[in-house]
């Protein structure tokens, strides 16, 4: 089971949809120190509003976070799990696998994990050339809040990608599956900032993953287990909630 989960991870990174998303992530990279130099009027009255602060690292962490972080996952767990266990169906592979000591259920629990992972793999590689990068092109830049944001962040984004992989499934048909994985993501991700431009919202809000990933902004002067950990540890739950949905709906294919 493990060696067999090593192994599809290493054959995932070598795939095509993997560059592109490199290429993605490295725009983002790239991208983001121009647009934070002069950044738009009402995203800096967000910032004043939210924060109540003008803190410019404040401003680049929100500005990296949702406009580059929370889009590129939503889109880039789609494009990465779009292949879990259809395109074996698609192909006539699955009557194979199905023959196999290894079930369909546990065969799709591997496959999204491997999947779960390069995303992860891809994420935490782009905050650490990010925090190379912007200690240099970005004034203000602190890589010791920027770094631990990312490592809830990127349970977000672990769970998208599960999530993604579970809508696939759950529907049965590749652009379908396709289309409910993006229209739920993005409706996570336009959300995710609620409860911080209404308070009144903030205890609610949590019940949006996506929300839960970005709880360190609200922290960034003093990030710690106790704004981490907890938050990280709910998005690790609800990962392996939804991986179990979609083995579970596996069966399915199955028939």
């Amino acid at each position: 089971m493990i060696r067999f989960l090593w192994l599809d991870y290493r054959a995932a990174l070598r795939e095509r949809k993997v560059w592109f998303a490199v290429a993605i992530f490295a725009y983002a990279v790239l991208s983001l120190p121009v647009l934070v130099a002069r950044p738009p009027a009402h995203v800096q009255a967000a910032m004043e509003a939210w924060f109540g602060a003008r803190d410019p690292f404040t401003l680049f962490m929100f500005m990296w976070t949702d406009l580059a972080m929370n889009k590129l996952i939503a889109t880039l767990a789609v494009v990465l799990a779009g292949g879990v266990l259809l395109r074996e169906r698609d192909t006539g592979v699955l009557p194979l696998l199905a023959a196999k000591p290894i079930s369909l259920p546990r065969y799709f629990a591997v496959r999204t994990l491997s999947t779960c992972g390069v995303m992860a793999t891809l994420y935490l590689g782009t905050q650490l050339i990010g925090a190379l990068y912007f200690s240099a092109m970005v004034a203000g830049f602190r890589p010791g809040p920027f770094l631990a944001a990312a490592s809830l962040h990127v349970w977000a984004a672990v769970f998208a990608t599960a999530l993604a992989a579970t809508l696939l499934v759950v529907v049965g048909r590749r652009g379908p599956g396709l289309l409910a994985g993006l229209l739920a993501l993005f409706s996570l991700v336009g959300m995710a900032f609620i409860g911080f431009y209404n308070p009144a919202w903030a205890t609610i809000s949590l019940l949006n993953p996506i929300s839960l990933g970005v709880q360190s902004l609200a922290h960034l002067d003093a990030l710690g287990p106790g704004v981490i950990v907890p938050p990280a540890l709910a998005l690790i739950l609800l990962t392996t909630a939804t991986i179990t949905a979609g083995a579970w709906s596996v069966r399915k294919l199955e028939a």
